[in-house]
């Protein structure tokens, strides 16, 4: 037994010393989008395109952030994908206060072959006057210098399309305990350096903030060439490198952020749904990253206690096996503590890591189970 479980957590070593590594790689790679005052000149025109769907909850607060963007040249057109709740009357009650600021768009009942975003965005781009499209969602919040700072990154790096990753928004138990480790995990799989590699296939978008010369949008068809793809971002990315122009995806912490689920359920629900599409319904990669999580940042932890009895046991090798201990526990925490102070995700939490990894192999496998009976997942 001392001696599977040894080699067990010696692997367990290794591993997370991969993680680790390809982690703080990624993080020296990708590139980051950091606040700044300055602005390009002339400045160019972006249109902000924001689909809402039964959004009360969020859309006061996002509407509030974009207005209060310290970038001048931007007009802001929210499209009402047939919301059910309060949304209309926040959004009729905002386009009274703000008429020259806000424009509103009530979209018709998506047709077949359309996902209900992407036939959203779409009516709202025949209305978008801007030289840059902005698509963002409902749960981010802006910094007063997020569109500034975006657009002069873009303009100074001559970019076709800028895509970035948010600070993580939490609020609830577990928000706090789930989000920051199914951002990272995120993030370790699909490094941003390498969709940043014109010569690489290699896709990841991000649909709470992507934003595309509109240009580059036209010649690929717009939404209508990803009318029906539930990951929308990703296809907009990959069909935007297939045409050769400048793609980069980058950390964008520092200039806005993102609470995208509010309770247990509709975490889950909506991790199934993005690690169901991100991953292409491959039931055998989503298997790959349910078992990778679990036995080794789940099951080393439900384990600890057996290696504590035999280590006392065996007290020839209780050294050693005390260093792995503090090897697995040092590399697993530093990680955490690295990406949470990254994520903005709140530092007491990574503690609870193990009980993430079990939640996340859970969604991992559902997800999984959904593609082997080829069924589709939805949001909304």
């Amino acid at each position: 037994m001392l001696n599977a479980l040894s080699f067990f957590y010696l692997l367990t070593v290794f591993v997370w010393f991969q993680r680790s590594r390809r982690a703080f790689q990624a993080l020296l790679k990708n590139p980051e989008v950091k606040p700044t005052e300055s602005l390009p000149s002339p400045l160019p025109l972006v249109s902000i395109l924001l689909p809402v769907k039964n959004e009360e909850e969020n859309l006061r607060d996002c509407l509030k952030c974009l207005l209060n963007q310290n970038y001048p040249a931007k007009e802001i057109i929210v499209i009402n994908d047939n919301s059910i709740d309060r949304t209309s009357e926040i959004l009729n009650e905002y386009a009274r206060l703000y008429p020259d600021s806000i424009q509103t768009v009530n979209a018709s009942q998506a047709p077949k072959g359309w996902t209900g975003k992407n036939w959203a965005i779409a009516q709202g781009t025949l209305l978008a006057r801007g030289e840059w499209f902005l698509f963002t969602d409902a749960d981010t919040r802006h910094d007063p210098w997020s569109l500034s700072s975006s657009v002069s990154y873009a303009e100074s790096k001559d970019l076709d399309l800028l895509t970035l990753s948010p600070r993580c928004l939490t609020e609830s138990f577990w928000e706090k305990t789930i989000q920051p480790a199914a951002m990272a995990f995120t993030g370790l799989w699909f490094p941003f350096y390498r969709v940043n590699d014109p010569t690489s296939r290699f896709t990841f978008g991000n649909g709470q903030y992507l934003m595309i010369r509109r240009e580059a949008y036209q010649i690929i068809g717009g939404h209508t060439k990803v009318k029906g793809a539930f990951l929308e971002d990703f296809e907009l990315v990959r069909e935007t490198k297939k045409i050769r122009r400048r793609v980069e995806c980058a950390i964008g912490t520092k200039i806005y952020g993102t609470r995208m689920y509010r309770s247990l359920k509709k975490i889950w629900r909506g991790w199934r749904r993005i690690f169901f599409h991100a991953f292409e319904k491959n039931p055998f990669h989503l298997l790959e990253k349910a078992i990778s999580i679990f036995f080794f940042s789940f099951l080393p932890f439900l384990l600890l206690p057996s290696l504590t009895l035999d280590a006392l046991k065996d007290p020839e090798h209780f050294g050693i096996l005390g260093l792995i201990n503090s090897l697995i526990l040092g590399l697993v925490f530093l990680t955490a503590w690295k990406s949470h102070s990254i994520l903005g995700g709140p530092k007491k939490y990574i503690f609870l890591h193990p009980l993430a990894a079990l939640i996340l192999t859970g969604i991992l496998l559902d997800a999984a189970w959904n593609s082997l009976r080829r069924k589709e997942l939805k949001w909304r």
